[in-house]
C-alpha cells in the first residue's frame, strides 16, 4: 500500500538541535583570483583552476 511505503520514509528527528560544525582551517594561504595559479600553468587562477 502507499501509505504504508510513505510512513517507512519518514525520518523523525526527535526535536534535537542540529549540531553545529566547526569552521575548516586552511592549510595553505588563501588564492586571489587574479594570482598566478599554483598548480604552476603560469596562468590565472581564475582562468585555469579556478572556475
Amino acid at each position: 500500500d502507499l501509505r504504508e511505503t510513505k510512513a517507512e520514509n519518514l525520518v523523525f528527528s526527535h526535536g534535537q538541535e542540529p549540531q553545529k560544525k566547526e569552521p575548516r582551517k586552511r592549510e595553505s594561504e588563501k588564492v586571489g583570483r587574479n594570482s598566478p595559479c599554483p598548480c604552476g600553468s603560469g596562468k590565472k587562477y581564475k582562468k585555469c583552476c579556478g572556475t
